[in-house]
């Protein structure tokens, strides 16, 4: 997750509550889509950690002297496995993949409640709490400027979407 990024679609701009209210489901799903990822990441590590898991009590069930087990139980088995690299790295990488789906549920949660803010902005508004001078703007102009910096963010968003499944197919492979 880019923080920065994150930083900056928590952002609300009290000058444009319009635009906000606007772009506001777009943002949410963005980071409701992010963090469904992240799910599946988590949950393609587990299975992983779990296929290690079963491998690695097999092959020390079958090869017991190989892993330094001298008498084959449950218990000598299950630490076998544990201390195995291999586990070691699997248990490492869902770890990894829990920490970012985390991170990122709970950014989707900030969304949730940076949409609460703004309907209580809104009706702050409404109020007339912000009433004093300012610069009238035409909600077209902030709306293309809006869509201008979307698309900027998509590309960067896409360019790191790609880098990180070539890190998740590479960890993969490995």
């Amino acid at each position: 997750m880019e923080q920065n990024e994150f930083k900056q679609d928590l952002k609300i701009d009290i000058e444009s509550l319009d635009v906000e209210a606007t772009v506001q489901a777009e943002l949410y799903f963005k980071w409701a889509s992010l963090a469904s990822e992240a799910r599946e990441a988590m949950d393609m590590a587990k299975l992983n950690l779990e296929i290690t898991e079963a491998k690695l009590s097999a092959k020390v069930r079958q090869k017991p002297a190989e892993f330094g087990v001298r008498k084959v139980t449950e218990g000598s088995i299950a630490i076998a496995v544990k201390t195995h690299p291999d586990y070691d790295a699997a248990y490492k990488e869902h770890i990894q993949a829990k920490s970012e789906y985390d991170i990122l549920y709970k950014a989707q949660e900030a969304m949730e409640q940076k949409k609460r803010s703004i309907e209580l902005l809104v009706q702050l508004h409404g109020r007339e709490y912000f009433a004093g001078p300012s610069v009238p703007h035409t909600p077209q102009e902030l709306w293309k400027e809006v869509e201008k910096k979307k698309g900027e963010k998509l590309q960067n968003e896409m360019v790191s979407r790609t880098k990180k499944r070539a890190k998740i197919r590479k960890r993969k492979k490995s």
